[in-house]
C-alpha cells in the first residue's frame, strides 16, 4: 500500500477507484483519490495519537522574560516537557485556569521572573506560569503530525503498519464522495463504524506499549469494546 497505487486508476491494483468499483474517480496528485485519501489522513489524525506519532527529544531553550515557548508547526499535543541540566524540573501540563490563576507579581504589579512549573497550550505556543528568569533548556517530545502521503511521500506508517485504518478511513471518505445510499461497498454507516472500531484497536495497541513500562501490569480485554484494563 502506498500513494501510487492508492491514487491509481481503476486497473490499479489497491487504487481507490478499484476498491469503489469507479472509474471516474480522477488519479494522481491533486485528483480525487488524492482528496480522499488526505481527508482520510486527516480524520485519523485528529483522533489518533500512537507511539509512531511521538517524536525524538526535542531540544532547546526558553527566552528569559518570556512565559511562551512557540511549538513546531507540526505539533498536535505535548507527551513530556521538561527543563533540562542545573535546573531539572519536570513541566506539569495544567489547564489555562490553573496556570494563569498561577501568576505572581511584585509591588509593582509586574509578574515576577523564576523558573517554570506548570504550563497549558493554545493555537500558537507552550504558556508558562511565570516569565523565564534564565535561559533554562528543555527538552519536548510531543505527538507529531505525519507529512501527508504524495508523489515525494510515498509511505508512511498508516501504509506499512496501519494499512487496515486507513484503508477503513479512505472507504468511509469515499463512500461520502460517491453520494450514494446503498449496501456493500456504498454502506457509509457499516465504513463508519468499522473506521471508529479500527481506529480503537490501533490507539490500545499503543497504549498497551505505554503500560507495558508498568511493572507487573496485566492487561485483560473486555471484547466486544475491547476496552483493556490495568491491573498491578
Amino acid at each position: 500500500m502506498d500513494w501510487t497505487s492508492l491514487t491509481g486508476t481503476k486497473s490499479t491494483p489497491g487504487a481507490i477507484a478499484r476498491w469503489i468499483n469507479n472509474s471516474t474517480l480522477s488519479s494522481g496528485a491533486d485528483g480525487d483519490a488524492d482528496l480522499i485519501l488526505q481527508e482520510a489522513q486527516d480524520w485519523i489524525y485528529r483522533r489518533l495519537r500512537h507511539w509512531r506519532m511521538l517524536t525524538p527529544p526535542l531540544a532547546d531553550t526558553l527566552t528569559i522574560g518570556s512565559d511562551a515557548y512557540t511549538f513546531p508547526s507540526d505539533f498536535l499535543e505535548p507527551k513530556l516537557l521538561t527543563i533540562t541540566g542545573q535546573y531539572q524540573r519536570l513541566l506539569i501540563l495544567k489547564t489555562p485556569d490553573d496556570v494563569i490563576n498561577s501568576w505572581a507579581y511584585d509591588g509593582d504589579g509586574n509578574r515576577l521572573q523564576q523558573q517554570p512549573g506548570i504550563y497549558y497550550f493554545d493555537q500558537a505556543a507552550l504558556r508558562f506560569d511565570s516569565l523565564a528568569d534564565q535561559a533554562y533548556p528543555i527538552a519536548l517530545v510531543y505527538f507529531q503530525q505525519p507529512a501527508m502521503l504524495s508523489a515525494t511521500n510515498d509511505t508512511n506508517f498508516l501504509t506499512t503498519s496501519c494499512q487496515m485504518l486507513l484503508r477503513r478511513a479512505i472507504m468511509r471518505a469515499a463512500c461520502e464522495w460517491t453520494k450514494e445510499v446503498a449496501s456493500g461497498q456504498y454502506d457509509r454507516t457499516y465504513w463508519e463504524q468499522a473506521a471508529e472500531v479500527e481506529l480503537q484497536a490501533v490507539q490500545e495497541e499503543s497504549d498497551r506499549a505505554a503500560h507495558s513500562l508498568v511493572a507487573g501490569a496485566q492487561f485483560m480485554p473486555s471484547w466486544a469494546a475491547q476496552d483493556w484494563g490495568l491491573y498491578g
